[in-house]
């Protein structure tokens, strides 16, 4: 578990600001990307914080410790006012030869929730940090300080010895997860305490506390909601669906199945639509591409593809904000969603059957379409995607036969702040990443390679402009991401101007609407243009 180290001799910890966030249900998500080590404290209120993608529920007393570089959204729960004090502070080495922080054996945890007993003097604390953040006298600033590290003197001794209860509940969280994968099938509290290595009191009182259910209701929750999936989509007989989804035999699942929804499945199959009406508060996208057209979705988040745009005007946009009473009003047979969602499973599954896929960085494209693909009935959807796509590219390739047979390295590059900082992506996350690795087959550098690929990560923001030619001095294709800036800060600057890739002119800026998205569908539009662009003939 990575921690931030509070004893280093070398460093200094100075705090940069505070704030009193407070957000309600009807506001939209808050989106910080963070420059610093960031601290986190509910102090009224409901919510969810999504951590570079993995999702985390707020409540009163909740409090995480994040690193620097980390995108964190936070949201409050729906017809709930979250409040939250966000504290930022620097860890500054002194001397040149400190040990680098967030991989000690000791210290804070990161990302995990930390133990805050008794809640209301960490309150407190900050309420005082945050009362004399605008003071400009030299004695109460230096107070400041102090302030800053009383709270983290706090937070280390409670969380020191408290290793095994973070864990226990970050293996709760991995359960829910699993849970969700696997459909609750063949499963039981007992089974999934002893998976998370914690008694069956312990794993009940955590489930309860992070989704608002005892393990028992939720898992049967689960399996009936797949039930309900499989009698509309699959033309399973009852005995195959009871099997499927865990029950012991056929009359046992239909009376249970009876008990939950109201009617027999028999009543039920008959008086739902056969073609499914499906809301997707994720993977609209691959819906599309697989010629599944959702009848909402929210696409204030991941709308906007220049190549989706037609299909995208026929679909209602929920927008991020979740509202039931809406979302009940659309009739879905269908809701898929990711683990953003999670606190709204329960009063999501009331509505129609509901599925969570969770977030998992390390799946491609392909096998988020797989996943998809088989939870609506079109199982060879993502091979037949996938084959096209490498028809696709070969034809690319052959286009481009005098650029690739010299078999070129490209760098994918974002700059933001004004040009002092960027982004540096690999093949997994958008931004043309696959077309470009994957389809043209350039190389990737080795810096890139080092440093995201092989560390299982895809981006690596907020990287001083000094340290550009590290990742791109050895580059001959250099792909601008245009979602702020594009070039117009660094062009006349000496780093850039000196790049290899920019002397020969192999510069290429890529706009957001175009070259961002990552579906099947826009990644093979973003294969043409970029052979296109490299042809000269796509400006």
């Amino acid at each position: 578990m990575s921690r931030l180290s509070l004893t280093s001799p070398y460093c200094l910890f100075l705090l940069s600001e505070i704030a009193d966030i407070h957000l309600s249900s009807d506001d939209k998500p808050d989106m910080l990307h963070t420059h610093t080590y960031t601290l986190i404290a509910v102090t009224q209120g409901n919510g969810s914080a999504i951590v570079d993608g993995q999702r985390r529920r707020l409540l009163l007393g909740s409090c995480f410790m994040i690193p620097p570089h980390t995108i964190l959204v936070t949201a409050a729960e729906s017809g709930n006012k979250l409040r939250m004090y966000r504290l930022a502070f620097q860890v500054i080495p002194v001397e040149s030869d400190a040990v680098p922080l967030g991989n000690t054996e000791q210290g804070l945890p990161l990302y995990s929730e930390l133990s805050t007993q008794p809640f209301g003097q960490l309150k407190a604390m900050l309420r005082e940090l945050h009362r004399h953040q605008n003071a400009t006298d030299e004695l109460t600033r230096f107070k400041q300080q102090i302030r800053l590290q009383e709270i983290l003197y706090e937070l280390y001794r409670q969380n020191d010895t408290q290793d095994l209860q973070i864990q226990s509940k970050e293996a709760v969280r991995r359960s829910i997860d699993l849970l969700h994968q696997e459909g609750g099938a063949q499963t039981s509290v007992n089974l999934l305490a002893r998976q998370a290595n914690i008694g069956v009191r312990q794993y009940t009182y955590l489930f309860k506390q992070l989704t608002g259910q005892s393990p028992l209701d939720y898992i049967t929750e689960l399996k009936i909601n797949h039930a309900k999936r499989l009698l509309l989509i699959s033309n399973d007989s009852l005995q195959q669906v009871a099997h499927y989804t865990g029950f012991k035999d056929v009359y046992y699942f239909s009376r249970r199945f009876k008990q939950i929804v109201g009617q027999s499945p028999k009543q039920y199959v008959s008086n739902t639509r056969r073609e499914i009406r499906i809301v997707a508060f994720y993977y609209a996208n691959v819906l599309i591409s697989i010629g599944m057209l959702p009848i909402a979705a929210n696409l204030t988040w991941w709308g906007g593809s220049y190549f989706l745009r037609e299909q995208e005007e026929k679909i209602e946009d929920i927008g991020s904000t979740l509202s039931l009473e809406a979302i009940s009003k659309l009739m879905p047979d269908l809701i898929i969603m990711n683990d953003s969602n999670l606190d709204d499973y329960a009063s999501l599954s009331k509505i129609a059957p509901t599925v969570m896929i969770p977030y998992d960085s390390r799946r491609n494209i392909y096998e988020d379409t797989r996943l998809i693909g088989e939870l609506v009935n079109k199982p060879h959807a993502a091979n037949e995607l996938q084959s096209r796509f490498e028809q696709l590219a070969l034809e690319a390739r052959r286009r481009l036969s005098s650029i690739v047979s010299l078999q070129p390295m490209a760098a994918i590059v974002r700059f933001e702040r004004e040009g002092s900082r960027f982004s540096i992506f690999g093949d997994n996350y958008g931004r043309s990443g696959w077309p470009i690795y994957h389809g043209l087959q350039f190389r990737i550098p080795e810096s890139i390679q080092e440093q995201l690929m092989d560390s299982g990560i895809q981006i690596l923001q907020d990287i001083p402009l000094e340290k550009l030619p590290t990742y791109t001095e050895n580059a001959d294709f250099l792909f601008i991401i245009d979602e702020e800036e594009g070039t117009k800060y660094i062009a006349e600057n000496p780093i850039w101007i000196n790049l290899p890739a920019v002397k020969q002119g192999r510069v290429y800026v890529l706009d957001f609407e175009r070259f961002s998205y990552f579906d099947p569908l826009s990644i093979e539009g973003q294969l043409e243009l970029l052979t296109q662009m490299l042809l000269g003939e796509h400006k």
